[in-house]
């Protein structure tokens, strides 16, 4: 389980995150607000742990962010701001837990255990490309709010794509995310079933390209506003 901890106070965040370290966590410390979105927006984090007074931004501002990007993973915030007021502002930007400095270790490893409780038992976050939005959770698609009709090989297949961010994507990594791991799909199947969603996105997202890189894998693109047929 992986920590994103975010502290600009060197006493603090040393404390925070060699105690949390100790209890087998994994704690990524940043000092300022540039790279927060940017990470949790990577999906590899469990539990973001926000100071509200950063030296590059607001922390409330940070919390809505990531909520605006619909993405649920729990927010501890950790703040000099104790007031009732400044719990409440915390909460409506989308915190779980508000816990006040000074704090004991304890307490703040108790919060934590609850909110990784939390993460495990979460529904998959949305995925985004460009205007497309992929819910894992539904299967639903839909391209800059318009439905993406799809059977489950296309939404799986375009869904590890978008993943991928416009990064290949290998050829058994999609058979396997596509048929299972347990398989004897062939390539012409997988190339098949390319084939079809490109038929799909041709109707309802134009823009969207599945490249295919010979000897690799496959790729999302994007087409230019120029490349498209006349409507």
């Amino acid at each position: 389980m992986t920590v994103l901890l975010v502290e600009d106070d060197v006493g603090i965040g040393r404390f925070v995150s060699q105690g949390l370290a100790a209890r087998g966590l994994s704690v990524r410390w940043e000092r300022s607000g540039r790279e927060v979105t940017g990470l949790v927006a990577a999906g590899a984090i469990n539990l973001v742990i926000l100071d509200l007074g950063l030296p590059d931004a607001d922390g409330l501002d940070l919390c809505a962010a990531i909520r605006a990007m619909e993405i649920g993973v729990p927010v501890l915030m950790l703040t000099a701001r104790g007031s009732l007021d400044d719990r409440l502002d915390g909460f409506a930007a989308g915190a779980d837990d508000y816990l006040a400095k000074p704090f004991a270790f304890e307490e703040l490893a108790a919060r934590v255990d609850v909110l990784l409780r939390r993460d495990r038992d979460r529904k998959p976050d949305p995925v985004r490309f460009a205007a497309l939005r992929l819910d894992p959770a539904t299967q639903d698609a839909t391209w800059d709010g318009q439905v993406i009709d799809l059977d489950p090989r296309g939404f799986a297949l375009l869904l590890a794509l978008a993943r991928a961010g416009g990064e290949v994507v290998q050829r058994l990594t999609l058979i396997e995310n596509i048929w299972g791991g347990d398989t004897d799909i062939t390539d012409n199947a997988l190339d098949v079933c390319a084939s079809a969603l490109r038929r799909r996105l041709g109707t309802s997202a134009p823009r969207l390209r599945v490249l295919a890189l010979r000897g690799q894998g496959f790729a999302l693109g994007l087409r230019q506003a120029a490349d498209l047929p006349p409507t």
